[in-house]
């Protein structure tokens, strides 16, 4: 009989966890918790996959959209917009979800938080909001202040995340290779989608939350690195460029796009054409929320590979030009960034929260 040593150590590993997550500030009993997504893969976060129970206390919507944390809605809603008086967050107190332009953030806590190093928790009285920061620390804001401060802590956390990612998938790829044989599994956008996959379809069998994720993070980690893809962004052939009209497919080292929560492609012929759109869709007759908006892919400079738009570090004002003039020129890492930059007369090097509407639209001057 064949025996998976793997296995008991993973039993033990599980069973630590089980009681760290009973210590889990952000947890609440299952049927405590509002989930406002629907279809298969409501319970995960569609930016990070983590679990919409485990993660209840932090959790942000906007539309149907459920996040784990201010961490992961603001890295896809990198402008509030029209999204602030249609954010939603989880009162701490009540567990029901509230208004975020009306709640009262306690920031800085030494309660833990869920995606970052600075907590961020939400009430909807000032009172309980005092309560809390009398015991346990941290600073009163507002909704806009908690999300300047996890927007402009993205990059930094985002590098601590993939580090923990790192070690994730290599969870992931010993519970793969152990329980889940020679699946056949279609190509993955994000955490969430394979995470769903696995467990509608049962593919490793029945696992924990915890494994299921970690499988996810291995999935998609063999598909990509820091963001990259080994694949190019496949355009069709007719597809146009919902800004300028210009064939996108003519154009592949520039390529670019946005996928929705409904499984809908639109398709660039830039960074600069794609940023127009995700900052004001309704000017191109596309009625799109931010929160509908589930995946930015740009291509790589260098590789020409599909990357996630949120991890890559864009040059602006060099002398390479793309399709539609000055562009915002996507890389995977800051050194190369900075090398092209040095060598092409670069104006800055950004991250994509750093990217607004102005700074798009002056690239057209």
């Amino acid at each position: 009989m064949k025996t998976y040593p793997f296995l008991g150590i993973l039993l033990i590993l599980l069973l630590s966890a089980s009681t760290i997550l009973a210590q889990m500030p952000q947890t609440v009993p299952a049927d405590q918790a509002q989930l406002l997504q629907s279809g298969p893969g409501k319970l995960y976060c569609p930016n990070c996959g983590m679990n919409l129970v485990k993660f209840y206390k932090t959790s942000h919507a906007l539309g149907d959209q459920q996040y784990c944390s201010l961490h992961c809605f603001s890295e896809v809603n990198s402008e509030l917009n029209g999204a602030r008086d249609k954010a939603q967050v989880v009162d701490f107190t009540s567990l029901k979800f509230i208004p975020a332009a009306k709640a009262h953030y306690v920031v800085g806590s030494d309660v833990k938080g869920t995606m970052t190093m600075t907590s961020k928790y939400a009430f909807a009285e000032k009172a309980d909001a005092e309560a809390f920061a009398s015991d346990h620390g941290g600073e009163i804001m507002s909704f806009e202040a908690a999300f300047a401060v996890a927007s402009k802590a993205l990059a930094k956390e985002n590098q601590m995340i993939a580090k923990k990612r790192k070690s994730a998938a290599e969870k992931g790829r010993k519970i793969f290779e152990t329980m889940c044989g020679d699946a056949d599994l279609p190509a993955f956008s994000s955490i969430a989608e394979a995470k769903t996959h696995l467990v509608a379809n049962q593919t490793c069998g029945e696992l924990k939350d915890g494994q299921y994720q970690a499988v996810a993070i291995y999935l998609i980690s063999r598909e990509s690195t820091d963001g990259i893809s080994t694949e190019k962004i496949e355009v069709p052939e007719k597809a146009k460029c919902p800004v300028c009209g210009m064939y996108a497919a003519l154009y592949p080292d520039w390529t670019a796009e946005i996928i929705t929560n409904e499984g809908v492609h639109y398709y660039f012929d830039g960074v600069k054409d794609m940023m127009k759109f995700y900052f004001e869709p309704d000017r191109y007759h596309v009625p799109l929320e931010a929160g509908q908006m589930v995946r930015i892919n740009v291509s790589d400079y260098y590789n020409l590979k599909a990357m996630d738009a949120h991890r890559a570090w864009y040059v602006i004002g060099s002398n390479v030009f793309g399709p539609m003039g000055n562009e915002l020129i996507p890389f995977r890492t800051e050194d190369e960034a900075e090398t092209f930059s040095k060598d092409h007369s670069g104006d800055s090097i950004v991250r994509f929260d750093e990217i607004t509407k102005d700074l798009v639209h002056g690239l057209d001057k």
